[in-house]
């Protein structure tokens, strides 16, 4: 018997949404249904007795396609090399003599993914290779030759420590730091000032290509940067997720190698993940100043909008003895982002009686309530920091007049957004793959010209200058 996956595999699909025809050397049509045994193993599963073949019995089979939610793909001809009977269907192995299916990949996103479209990937890479400009492709050369000299330095380096105690061996990489990891991190200074200088003309266009371009020649050394790796790679699916923040929190070195230590502590030590810090410390004080103007009796009720891991919250709990006087919201979609921040604060919290309330919900709730305070409640403090980078100017508008609506009277909107001179952005844009929608003062002011029952706006910024804030009051 063919030895299955071990993981079940949970459908989204129904048999007649993905299905696999062939045709026998007689001639004969046959279809079933797909019966993945391994990510690229490709079965189908017919009829009992639709087939005869005797005990490891190879047949050879044409002009195989896979009908998949209404997309029909040639897969050519094939060999059944196993088969087995159970409850009377025949479950046949497939062998594909010039294809591959990837079955994970049609789960996930109901499209079939076969060689023919690496093929169509490589050729239209070529084709965007051609758009590069000269002077670009020079310097990503030089960049390349520099990264491969300093690693190939701090690689030998770590190879020789990698016996000594591990003591000895955080030693030797503070020596390191002081010494070529000095010159290596002078170097990425440089490189990032070069191509900030060298892209400065480009268009949103010629910026894609040459972002996309650096990112593949330079890949195997971005990888080696954990903060760098995950910008790139995402995997919860977007950018600035929970684990990010926590990594720029720390802004310590952390990866494999040297090389890939000091790598990742240069991104997260750019005024753009300073702001990240920065900001951290101004909703604490925020936070502060309204539990002193509150009391356990009257609590002052806040709400974060996608909070991610809320250290800005752990903070707060841990340095003030005012928290009795508020009662903590967090609203986040991502699951792994709410328990991190509620393992955090369980860390720190003081009392079992104080509450945080951890809320799953998307920003699309709000949007699409008409009166979201009824569903999600009043505040007296309302803030967003990471999320308005990502939202285009309608929706960032309309979020802005849903949040205003849930303040009580004399009540505090706080909304973050990186500024358009954000010095961070082609190092973020090129290297990271971390795409921002960025504002300027002008903007975020407009995002309030429908509001009414304002007491004030202004607009401010942390300390970096990357990031400002826009501060908007509701009258009593």
């Amino acid at each position: 018997m063919i030895e299955k996956r071990k993981a079940t595999r949970i459908r989204i699909h129904n048999k007649n949404e993905v299905r696999l025809s062939f045709y026998t050397p007689k001639k004969v049509r046959i279809e079933g249904y797909i019966w993945d045994y391994s990510r690229f193993g490709l079965g189908v599963v017919i009829p009992a007795e639709t087939l005869k073949l005797k005990e490891k019995e190879t047949l050879h089979i044409f002009n195989c396609s896979i009908h998949c939610f209404g997309q029909e793909r040639n897969l050519g001809d094939a060999s059944i090399v196993r088969m087995y009977k159970e409850k009377g269907e025949q479950f046949l192995g497939i062998y594909l003599e010039n294809e591959f299916v990837d079955l994970d990949f049609l789960n996930e996103k109901h499209i079939t993914h076969i060689q023919e479209d690496e093929i169509k990937s490589v050729k239209l890479e070529f084709r965007d290779m051609e758009k590069v400009i000269p002077e670009f492709k020079a310097l990503v050369s030089d960049i390349s030759l520099g990264f491969s000299l300093y690693k190939r330095k701090l690689d030998d380096l770590d190879k020789k420590f990698s016996k000594e105690p591990d003591i000895l061996q955080k030693s030797l990489f503070q020596s390191i730091l002081k010494g070529i990891g000095r010159e290596f991190y002078q170097f990425l200074n440089d490189t990032i000032t070069n191509l900030k200088r060298t892209v400065k003309p480009y268009n949103k266009i010629q910026h894609e290509i040459h972002g996309y371009y650096i990112r593949k020649v330079l890949w195997h050394y971005l990888m080696e940067s954990p903060f760098i790796w995950r910008t790139n790679i995402k995997p919860r699916g977007y950018a600035g997720d929970s684990e990010m923040m926590e990594l720029v929190y720390r802004n310590s070195y952390e990866g494999e190698s040297s090389f890939g230590k000091i790598f990742h502590y240069h991104p997260v030590n750019t005024k753009a993940a300073m702001a990240v810090r920065n900001r951290r410390a101004l909703i604490n004080r925020t936070l502060i100043e309204k539990a002193k103007n509150a009391s356990i009796e009257e609590k002052a009720k806040i709400l974060s909008i996608a909070c991610g891991p809320a250290w800005e919250i752990r903070d707060f709990l841990q340095n003030t003895e005012v928290w009795k006087n508020v009662e903590i919201n967090l609203l986040d979609q991502d699951e792994d982002a709410l328990d991190e921040a509620r393992k955090g604060i369980e860390s720190v919290l003081l009392e079992d009686h104080f509450r945080v309330n951890y809320l799953r919900e998307s920003v699309r709730t709000i949007l699409r309530s008409k009166e979201p305070a009824l569903q999600l409640g009043n505040y007296n403090f309302i803030y967003s920091m990471g999320l308005f980078d990502y939202l285009t100017f309608p929706v960032a508008k309309v979020l802005t007049e849903k949040l205003f609506s849930m303040l009580s009277p004399g009540g505090e909107l706080l909304i973050g957004n990186y500024h358009e001179k954000n010095e961070t952005r082609i190092y973020m844009e090129y290297l990271m793959d971390w795409k921002l929608i960025y504002r300027d003062e002008e903007e975020m002011l407009e995002l309030t010209e429908n509001l009414k029952d304002i007491k004030n706006v202004e607009i401010g910024f942390e300390e970096s200058g990357s990031q400002m804030f826009l501060r908007v009051t509701k009258n009593e």
